[in-house]
């Protein structure tokens, strides 16, 4: 909800209680404010003042009544104006001012011979009246009717827009009118926002796209992760809606896309990069480009990390390619966590040649508490001895403690002023701390974050508790299920639709990550996508305040939420400061959380029109351990992040420039290098040189430039050389234009595309079934078995098969191996098999080959292994089924093949787990899909069909709902 926050505060409107109020016309007016300063104007508007009874009474009492109801009459009045409805006859601020010089204090002198004066005087009426007229100014200036058409926008539309929205929010916040005010909505103007978290961006956003489909333009929004694609079309489809749907794109195929991208397109930078690359005419009608949690070009700090983030690299080239592609289009990007917003701005202003702005008001409408672990040394003293006590050794090294907040009463971090410092208990419990092996005290995280998040639950308080990897996750949520009762809220009809899809696709209620009637579920990489979106609907049910009803109130995540995931939340717990390699998916051993991970991390603590406040808490890695009478407190880096000022505190490292330094000093260089390599040198068929167009344009060349015009073109010189150098050592043999041009635009070696453009001749062309492709294409690989990793993440193999991939000396039979594991894995993903059963398989394939070991493969109660193949490996051959889509459609333009619409949606189907084109037809055919179930059902339905793969979808589609429609009049007929 958006609310004046200048002059109606929502949080305190929600403390207006009407209840124990005896006179009707008083009851109208507390109501009335109460809903003008929420927003919720429906009610207010459709109030008849005139139906309050005015009891005759004390004529004081009455004479008040009178005036108070001019005073609702006024609210009404401004209610009805931000709703964009037509003007009541009123005149708002003569109203005000005749009750205000209604009841001023008079004196009246008695008559009928009676000595003396009366005094008059209705302090309240005259107090409200003069408050009203001071506010009148900011509510109207507040109203989101009120924005005029950006320049560019069809005015008709972008009114009926606002009017649409004015039902539902109908106030901006002071910081959107500062940002308005920008002309960051005219269309030619681009912004850089680096708000807090919670500030409002969202909404911002929403303007700026409202305004370019309002100027007839598309929009295409780039989410960070897959996860935030699907809320971020769920959100947006109830703001921008009624102008254009929102489509997800991420897993469309090119048929179905046409020749332009959809109005408002949702897909992460990656898919973004990849479309321009083989497409780039999808996006001739881009308007504009939401790039969101744009940190997400930053490479790591090179002074602490030597490795390049492949997805930076992807993100920087996503939003460089874009504005080579459409140069007039405006750009959005939006971050909490960058630092020096205005540097990006210039840079993207020169990369642009347009108006760039940069926005960091750091004002937002909730406040947020913060606080650190710290432990009492005496306490933990005392602990240690009675942990001498216990029986065993496992027993005498856990020492119970006390868990204290350290909070800070102003803003920032100041160890020296300690009259400045509170330290309260934060729990009547004593989770232990930990001796390790070495018997140094370790924080015990996990089960201390667990305690907290169980306390603050008891109380009804939603928590979120930050974990450093999945079975970390599952450890807390299973020990807050133990301390607590399980929930009493039933899940409803659509929640239940999608357990049971999820059920059927696992194969095992054990198995699920099932929130049901938990008090605490897990939020990570490994939930397919339907159990991520039943876990969030779940934690994000309202409940009335102060009931006995109990619901899911903790969620135990890895980083995914942090990621811009809004969700309501009253307490944020971040167990650890480190990241295990594990849920690292570039493989780092553990290392200290940075700080802006830290920070996101927290601000997910008290949402605008959920909690006006939030707490975050910080479980540090390492225990704090102090004197609390004395608080001599050490000189750490975690205390001064929790107790930042601000949440901007990233800067922005080019990846392109920190791997073109790589490039220069070392001699071998991974695939992701080597592809960068080939897309620096490649040159178009206007004469365009890769390295210009991206180096040129880049980051860190911009900021060399701005310090030593001289020195940036030196630099530059010295990584052209490099990069020839570079290129000449990888040694591709000649190969056809074209294979070479979507070998770079895939980060793929020339010969790879040209040995499978080669082995076409053997296509099984006359198949429609997911299975019988993938099977053939990875038999092609099998020929060059150590081009597997050309296509799937090591990280990902070894995820799935364990030391059945690691331990081996023969890399090359090793990877044959792997390719025939996958072509089974497939058959079983797309022939309907559940998770338990592929687990099954996997678990037997690993022992069989995972060589000599002290201790077989564990079995996986969650089937780890299968759901890791099916988020991570089936993606990757996803990709390798586009490489291969691009090679045919070339051929098919070119003359030289036919085309093959099955290998279209070979992407989309591999992922999904699709056994052909009318499974996945009927799987989107509905709302809610298990892909076990639909896969029985398409069987069922299989001889009303009879399109082959030459077929074009849209006649697949047709098949499928006319087969539907047939079953379901036999299902009546029998009903009969």
């Amino acid at each position: 909800m958006i609310i004046p926050a200048k002059t109606l505060p929502v949080f305190a409107g929600l403390q207006l209680r009407a209840r124990g109020e005896p006179r009707a016309v008083r009851r109208s007016l507390i109501l009335s404010i109460r809903e003008l300063a929420t927003g919720n104007l429906g009610p207010l508007v459709e109030r008849n003042l005139d139906e309050d009874r005015i009891v005759q009474d004390d004529s004081r009492e009455v004479a008040a009544d009178l005036l108070l109801r001019e005073c609702a009459r006024v609210v009404q009045a401004l209610g009805h104006e931000a709703r964009g409805q037509a003007e009541l006859d009123i005149d708002i601020r003569g109203r005000l001012e005749r009750v205000i010089r209604l009841s001023e204090a008079a004196i009246v002198d008695i008559s009928h011979g009676i000595g003396g004066a009366a005094h008059f005087q209705f302090a309240g009426p005259h107090h409200l009246a003069s408050l009203l007229s001071r506010l009148i100014d900011g509510v109207q200036e507040a109203m989101l009717v009120r924005i005029p058409a950006p320049s560019g926008a069809n005015s008709e539309a972008w009114s009926g827009w606002l009017h649409s929205q004015a039902q539902s929010r109908p106030f901006l916040w002071i910081n959107h009118l500062k940002a308005v005010r920008t002309g960051y909505l005219n269309r030619g103007r681009s912004m850089v926002m680096t708000s807090p978290t919670g500030s409002g961006k969202t909404t911002l956003s929403i303007l700026k796209i409202a305004a370019t489909l309002c100027a007839g333009e598309s929009v295409v929004y780039l989410a960070p992760t897959h996860a935030l694609v699907d809320q971020v079309e769920a959100d947006m489809s109830a703001q921008i809606g009624g102008l254009e749907d929102v489509s997800v794109v991420e897993d469309v195929s090119l048929d179905e896309l046409g020749d332009r991208l959809p109005p408002f397109s949702v897909m992460t930078p990656e898919r973004c990069l990849a479309l321009m690359g083989f497409a780039p005419e999808l996006f001739g009608k881009v308007g504009l480009l939401v790039f969101d949690e744009f940190h997400l070009i930053s490479a790591d700090d090179p002074a602490t990390s030597t490795k390049v983030s492949a997805r930076a690299i992807d993100a920087m080239l996503a939003l460089l390619t874009f504005t080579r592609h459409r140069k007039d289009a405006d750009l959005l990007l939006l971050s909490a966590m960058v630092a020096k917003g205005s540097d990006i701005a210039r840079w993207l202003r020169g990369v642009t040649a347009r108006e760039v702005d940069a926005f960091d008001d750091p004002w937002k409408p909730t406040r947020q508490l913060r606080s650190c672990v710290i432990y009492d040394r005496e306490d933990v003293i005392q602990g240690a001895e009675e942990a001498a006590e216990a029986p065993t050794k496992a027993a005498q090294n856990r020492v119970p403690s006390r868990p204290h907040g350290l909070f800070s009463l102003i803003s920032g971090w100041h160890p020296k002023r300690p009259e400045k410092l509170v330290v309260q208990a934060l729990s009547d419990q004593r989770p232990p701390l930990v001796r390790n092996a070495k018997k140094k005290l370790t924080s015990n995280r996990n089960e201390v974050a667990g305690q907290l998040a169980a306390d603050y639950a008891r109380f009804g308080k939603r928590v979120i508790v930050f974990c450093n990897d999945t079975r970390a996750c599952g450890s807390v949520a299973g020990q807050v299920n133990s301390l607590l009762g399980p929930a009493t809220v039933a899940l409803d009809e659509s929640q239940e639709a999608m357990r049971d899809a999820v059920l059927q696709d696992v194969g095992s209620q054990d198995a699920m990550f099932d929130p049901g009637d938990s008090r605490a579920a897990v939020h990570h990489g490994d939930l397919l996508p339907m159990e991520r979106r039943l876990v969030e609907s779940v934690f994000r049910v309202r409940r009335e305040a102060g009931g006995d009803e109990t619901g899911l109130d903790v969620i135990a995540a890895t980083s995914t939420i942090a990621q811009g995931l809004n969700l309501p939340c009253d307490v944020v717990i971040l167990a650890g400061t480190d990241r295990s390699a594990a849920d690292d998916p570039s493989g780092n051993p553990r290392t200290d959380l940075r700080p802006h991970e830290i920070l996101n991390a927290l601000g997910r603590a008290g949402r605008a029109a959920y909690a006006a406040t939030g707490l975050a808490i910080v479980v540090p890695a390492n225990p704090i351990i102090l004197d609390l009478e004395d608080l001599d407190l050490p000189q750490l880096q975690i205390l001064e992040t929790v107790f930042s000022e601000q949440d901007a505190c990233e800067e922005i490292h080019d990846p392109i420039e920190q791997l073109l330094d790589r490039i220069e000093v070392s001699a071998g260089l991974d695939a992701k290098a080597q592809s960068i390599v080939r897309r620096l040198s490649a040159v178009t068929a206007a004469g365009e040189s890769g390295f210009d167009d991206i180096v040129g344009r880049s980051l860190g060349f911009f900021r060399r430039k701005e310090a030593n015009a001289q020195a940036a073109d030196r630099w530059l010189e010295r990584r052209r050389a490099a990069l020839k150098a570079a290129e000449a050592e990888l040694e591709d043999p000649p190969v056809l234009d074209w294979q070479r041009e979507i070998a770079v635009r895939n980060g793929v070696p020339p010969t790879f595309v040209e040995r499978l453009g080669e082995a076409l001749d053997e296509a099984p062309v006359d198949k429609d079934a997911t299975d019988d492709w993938i099977n053939w294409l990875l038999g092609v690989v099998a020929e060059h078995p150590l081009d597997l990793g050309i296509f799937v993440r090591e990280t990902a193999l070894e995820s799935v098969f364990g030391r059945a991939y690691t331990n081996s000396t023969k890399p090359k039979a090793t990877a044959k191996r792997i390719l025939g594991a996958l072509q089974h894995l497939t058959s079983m993903w797309c022939g309907g098999c559940t998770l338990v059963e592929i687990e099954d398989w996997l678990l037997a394939y690993v022992r069989k080959h995972e060589g000599q070991v002290k201790q077989r493969a564990n079995r996986s109660a969650t089937a780890q292994r299968a759901r890791r193949f099916a988020i991570r490996i089936a993606p990757d051959l996803g990709f390798l089924c586009g490489v291969l889509g691009q090679i045919v459609s070339y051929k098919s333009a070119a003359g030289e093949g036919p085309s093959l619409p099955v290998i279209e949606m070979l992407p989309q189907m591999v992922r999904a787990g699709d056994h052909d084109r009318h499974h996945s037809a009927l799987r989107q055919m509905k709302t809610v899909s298990s892909r076990v179930e639909t896969f029985r059902a398409s069987l069922a339905l299989a001889d009303h069909f009879s399109a082959g793969p030459t077929a074009e979808m849209e006649a697949v589609r047709d098949e499928v709902t006319t087969a539907v429609m047939v079953q379901s009049f036999d299902e009546l007929d029998e009903d009969d």
